[in-house]
């Protein structure tokens, strides 16, 4: 058996793929592993199992079940790299914070259970405009020609609708940060890149006038 100094922290490292092909492969495993291993080292924690799952549907994921239950009995950290793979969406993710275990999400290890939540939200929100959009453009794209002022303006509405509903996602976030101190826009934008927190655009970076004009939407339209 082997023992840990008493100072260090015990963890189980949960990883997951998303296909098949992807399991055998390692595509992304390493990746996972690197950063569980590299936060352990630098933070005093015993890796004490490594599950791994390559994941089959949305809602069944025994790895992650069998995880949690592992740091329930052994009073043991869970640790994964990213968010997206405690869960997909926010019923998911939430569930699973509310569980009686520490969890830490290596690229943004300050996240506590309230910001992974709002930062869950956030992502379902962007994943959901993203789609509304993408099938938006191909539809205007069918009926070029065909009242494409008329479709324009529609699609207007409905990205200004879309722009309001995520701000107000992402209003808790800038709101925990003023308990923080963070309260300039420059410092709010720095401190949304640096937790990763995803802007309306996908793959954008957050800067003082998207934090400013973000603000602003959400004062117009009401807190």
């Amino acid at each position: 058996m082997n023992r840990h100094p008493t100072t260090m922290r015990l963890a189980i490292a949960y990883y997951r793929v998303s296909t098949k092909r992807q399991g055998r492969s390692h595509l992304g495993l390493d990746a996972q592993q690197a950063a569980i291993a590299a936060y352990c080292a630098a933070n005093g924690y015993a890796l004490l199992h490594e599950i791994q799952e390559v994941k089959s549907t949305r809602k069944h994921r025994p790895g992650l079940q069998e995880a949690l239950a592992t740091c329930m009995a052994l009073k043991a950290t869970l640790i994964v790299a990213r968010l997206d793979r405690l869960g997909r969406d926010v019923e998911e993710v939430a569930h699973n914070v509310k569980l009686s275990v520490d969890i830490v999400v290596t690229d943004n290890p300050h996240a506590n259970r309230f910001t992974i939540h709002i930062l869950a939200a956030v992502a379902e929100e962007q994943r959901r405009t993203i789609g509304e959009n993408t099938r938006a453009a191909l539809q205007a794209a069918k009926q070029k020609g065909k009242k494409l002022g008329k479709h324009g303006k529609k699609l207007a509405k409905k990205n200004k609708r879309d722009a309001d509903a995520f701000a107000k996602t992402v209003l808790p976030v800038i709101k925990a940060f003023a308990t923080e101190g963070i309260t300039s826009v420059r410092a709010i934008a720095t401190e949304l890149n640096k937790r990763n927190v995803p802007t309306f655009r996908a793959g954008a970076q957050w800067h003082a006038t998207s934090v400013q004009n973000l603000m602003c939407r959400v004062k117009i339209n009401g807190r």
